[in-house]
Order: structure tokens, then C-alpha cells, then sequence
């Protein structure tokens, strides 16, 4: 299986748009990060575990739990993360709030990069401290895959808190 990174104007702003997520969210000494990597596949891709492995060749898919999911639950993962590392002197409902305000912009840039409609959802968790793909952070771990098999493109997400 053959990658190629791609870099659409819409994956700076994708970039843009969670650095700036980032850098609101930051509580005390921890930031939360993101990193987003978009590809095009030459294959069908009939194991996503192998399809993280190319991309990532430090991860351990072979040691993570890989489920297909809604944006729902994505959404829901990244907030069950999220609130892992918040501080209880600054409550998540605040964070959740400005956040969500603007979250159509995000869902508009990933839209862009990969066409969600059609597209499959695989929320990445492991608990390998030096998986290069899945692990995200101190206190908070976030990764997730969406591919769109018809455009055949991929955006590799992940995130977590570092001090």
C-alpha cells in the first residue's frame, strides 16, 4: 500500500482552526495538541490496522482496540478525553461551550479534505505509551481515521495533552 500526503489548502485550515482549539483549551502547565495528516491510498484499504502501521510505522495497531464509529461518538471521545485533563478550577461546560460555537468550521474543513458523506469513522485507542499514532498525552489520548474509500483519501487524527 502506497500513501501520499496531500496538502489542500483546506488542511491548513483544518490545522489552523484546532491550533487555535489548542491554545484556548490550555489549563496550567498541560496544552492539548493535534496532529492531522491527510493521504491518498492506491488500494482498498480492507485493514485499517495496516493502513496506521504504513502511515505510522512506530504505532502498535496490533495492540489497539480499532472501532468503527459515528461523528457522534468521535465527538463524544474527543470530549470523554478532553475532560481527563481539565482542571476542576475550569469547568469543561465553559471549554465545551466556545468550543462547540465554532465547530461547524472544523466539520466544513475536515469536509473539504475527506467527503464525509460516505465516509467511515475508526476511533484509534491504545494503551501503548509510544505508539506514534495513538498516543496522545499525559492524562488525555485521542486518534481517529476517516477514510473516504470512493476519493480514496484518509485523514489521520490524533491529540492529547503534553506539559
Amino acid at each position: 500500500m502506497n500513501l501520499k500526503e496531500l496538502e489542500p489548502p483546506a488542511l491548513y485550515k483544518l490545522v489552523g482552526y484546532l491550533g487555535a482549539v489548542s491554545d484556548f483549551i490550555r489549563t496550567g502547565e498541560l496544552k492539548w495538541y493535534f496532529d492531522v495528516r491527510l493521504v491518498e491510498y492506491d488500494e482498498v484499504v480492507s485493514d485499517i490496522a495496516l493502513l496506521v502501521k504504513v502511515a505510522y510505522p512506530e504505532s502498535f495497531p496490533e495492540q489497539a482496540q480499532i472501532k468503527e464509529c459515528s461523528i457522534a461518538d468521535l465527538v463524544d471521545a474527543f470530549w470523554r478525553e478532553l475532560d481527563i485533563g481539565l482542571e476542576s478550577s475550569y469547568p469543561s461546560s465553559k471549554i465545551r461551550r466556545s468550543v462547540t460555537e465554532r465547530q461547524v468550521e472544523m466539520w466544513d474543513y475536515l469536509n473539504e479534505c475527506v467527503p464525509l458523506e460516505g465516509s467511515r469513522i475508526y476511533e484509534y485507542v491504545t494503551s501503548a505509551v509510544r505508539d506514534e499514532f495513538g498516543s496522545g498525552g499525559i492524562t488525555g489520548n485521542f486518534a481517529a481515521v476517516v477514510l473516504n474509500e470512493s476519493h480514496r483519501r484518509c485523514v489521520f487524527l490524533s491529540g492529547g495533552d503534553c506539559d
